[in-house]
């Protein structure tokens, strides 16, 4: 909402005044020690009103630390909301297929997901111990090595 993100940086900049004018005389209100109090009181409720996204209606925002709303593996559907719990298995079927090795951009154009969402599927398989991740010195790019589907030597 418009009105919250105006109305928390009005907070903030207030309580950023009382606390650069905390020796004003006495028109302001808060002098001294009070000064920085309510100076800190506004600030906090100014971030409070920028950073909670409470029916912005956005669908994808970040809530207060940075958490994504939807969980690591699942997609979201942008025009029915629906969720894929299984884009991991669907990423653990594909390396099955590749012989073992995935690419965030290989695993994302054959399971036709955005790029963020084929980067959960495969992370989320590495941290439950599925797969490891080696970067190529030369070029950087991430292969997510999947050792049970590699071919045995």
């Amino acid at each position: 909402m418009r009105i919250r993100r105006i109305a928390g940086m009005a907070c903030i900049a207030f309580g950023a005044l009382n606390i650069v004018n905390f020796m004003a005389p006495i028109p302001v209100p808060t002098v001294g020690p009070g000064a920085f109090i309510v100076g800190f009181a506004f600030i906090g409720f100014g971030l409070y009103l920028r950073l909670s996204q409470g029916g912005s209606g956005s669908g994808q925002g970040t809530r207060i630390g940075g958490t994504p709303k939807s969980t690591i593996g699942a997609t979201v559907d942008g025009a029915r909301g629906t969720t894929d719990p299984l884009l991991s298995v669907r990423a653990l079927r594909l390396a099955s297929e590749s012989k073992g090795i995935l690419t965030v951009s290989k695993t994302a154009m054959r399971l036709n997901v955005p790029l963020d969402e084929a980067t959960a599927a495969l992370d989320e398989c590495a941290l439950k111990g599925a797969a490891y991740i080696i970067v190529d010195d030369s070029t950087g790019v991430a292969s997510y090595c999947f050792p049970e589907f590699m071919p045995k030597e």
